[in-house]
């Protein structure tokens, strides 16, 4: 029977094939030796690896156990030693972390050089309890309640080669007793006795507790675990499909989502949107927590002033407009297709006929309107952010381009005259802080006239009585990288 279920496991739910090379991590132990004869006898194509972790004196004479097994079965056999403990001191990692990530490097490290497709580890049906308990006792979601899986590529490892796991459904009773049928006796590790390790509480003091209230606890656990597996990969596929609708672009270091389509989400899929999109940013993240995707939705609902916050795992999120950017630290936040200034110490004159360039391929322009439209004033209110008329004798010529001043205010058209910071209107108008240092402003004698695109000032408003207008337009000279027809983002003025 357990060569059976192995092999259903081995080729149906790990799509393993016997031909091909595979690398299998064997400690020694039981559960290891029973899936590495398991595998041999069904006709696989083994790799023997061993690592020994220096914990423990006997490790050395389990290295030469597993090397003289794997030479009487003509197989090839890979080891190495590494000082567990020395690593976990020096990055701070538990010793546990510490020897699955040097045990896991070093096996897909075998798996490269000999081209296998996959790596097999022995964790089985008891591990498979003791790891849903874990993660339900740390507040997991429903992936981490779906247990481990049968294949999984873990990029922190290797992006391409899968990690398998055929002994997921077969008990460590089921282990034991093939063992004695073939006549192997395992190496013993006494560590998986001492509970000071938090698995090894759970196993030898929790699962029995919990089973003097349901003799079936393990059986129903697994059961549960492969329903929510079902369910997780489901919404998985809704998850892909509604982070899509959402996308507007995505790079290593920065993926783009437009906010509108995010928000009419339901909630538990923006959860996982947003963790879908962290982990394609950081792929080596073992979890995202709880709190962190909360912080994260709180933000889009309600942004911060600054309309960015830091996230988790050196991110950021950024509100500009209508889209929010998760963005790595060291990525630069784009200056989208927009009509900026060159840098922030940027200054000009500009006159009646004149024209400067701006970024993005923008240039601005000074004209006179001639002759005088009949109804200008209606005409006026139709115009659009790219194009402003003011009445040119309450102007000081030759206008001054430039950047925000300390001090600078505006008193916006319509606002009868009330000034406010330039730093708030900017807050107001939601543009984002990184740009705000290079939007242009057009001035007169030291008096904002118009906030390039977004709003004039007042003063210099035409009205009935205004003889002579000055134009100022926004034009586009040509088309760069980082205009819209190009550019992976979908923004323009707000």
């Amino acid at each position: 029977m357990f060569l059976v279920d192995l092999a259903h496991a081995a080729l149906e739910q790990c799509h393993l094939k016997k031909e091909d090379p595979l690398v299998i991590g064997v400690s020694g132990g039981a559960d290891s030796l029973a899936l590495f004869y398991g595998l041999h006898h069904l006709g696989f194509n083994l790799v023997v690896a061993h690592v020994d972790h220096a914990l423990r004196p006997e490790s050395p004479d389990e290295a030469v156990f597993v090397a003289k097994i794997a030479k009487e079965l003509a197989l090839p056999f890979v080891h190495e030693r590494v000082d567990v403990r020395q690593i976990a001191e020096d990055t701070g990692e538990s010793l546990e972390e510490a020897a699955r990530n040097v045990r896991y490097g070093f096996l897909m490290e075998q798996a490269r050089k000999y081209r296998a497709q996959a790596v097999a580890v022995a964790h089985h049906a008891d591990d498979q309890v003791e790891t849903i308990l874990m993660h339900f006792l740390r507040g997991a979601a429903m992936s981490g309640l779906s247990g481990m899986a049968y294949r999984r590529v873990i990029p922190i490892y290797d992006p391409d080669i899968p990690l398998v796991r055929p002994l997921l459904s077969i008990w460590r009773s089921q282990i034991e007793a093939y063992l004695a049928e073939v006549g192997v006796t395992a190496c013993i590790d006494e560590s998986n006795a001492d509970i000071t390790y938090f698995r090894n509480r759970l196993r030898h003091q929790l699962i029995p507790d919990l089973e003097t209230y349901n003799p079936q606890f393990r059986s129903v656990l697994l059961r549960m675990a492969d329903i929510l597996g079902r369910e997780d990969a489901f919404l998985d596929a809704l998850t892909k499909a509604a982070l899509e609708r959402c996308l507007v672009s995505q790079t290593e270091e920065r993926i783009v989502l437009l906010v509108s389509e995010f928000e009419q989400l339901h909630k538990a899929l923006r959860r996982r949107v947003l963790r879908l999109a962290i982990g394609s940013l950081r792929p080596d993240l073992r979890d995202v927590g709880f709190d962190a995707i909360e912080r994260g939705l709180q933000f889009v609902e309600t942004p911060s002033e600054s309309r960015a916050i830091d996230m988790v795992a050196q991110l950021n999120l950024v509100m500009v407009q209508d889209y929010l950017i998760i963005k790595t630290w060291s990525a630069e936040l784009p200056r989208w297709d927009l009509p900026l200034l060159p840098s922030e110490d940027f200054t000009t004159l500009l006159d009646v006929g004149e024209s400067i360039p701006l970024d993005a391929g923008w240039a601005l322009d000074a004209e006179m309107l001639e002759p005088l439209p009949d109804d200008p004033l209606s005409l006026a209110r139709k115009l659009g952010p790219y194009e402003i008329w003011l009445d040119i004798d309450q102007i000081m010529l030759p206008l001054t381009v430039s950047g925000k001043k300390p001090g600078d205010t505006l008193q916006p058209l319509g606002m009868q005259g009330h000034s406010q910071k330039i730093s708030d209107f900017f807050i107001n108008t939601k543009i984002p802080e990184h740009l705000r240092p290079v939007w242009p402003l057009v001035t007169s004698g030291g008096e904002i006239a118009w906030v390039v695109g977004l709003r004039p000032a007042e003063p210099f408003k035409i009205t009935a009585g205004t003889k002579r207008i000055l134009v100022l337009k926004l034009r586009q000279t040509k088309s760069e990288g980082g205009n819209m027809k190009n550019s992976d983002y979908r923004i323009g003025i707000p």
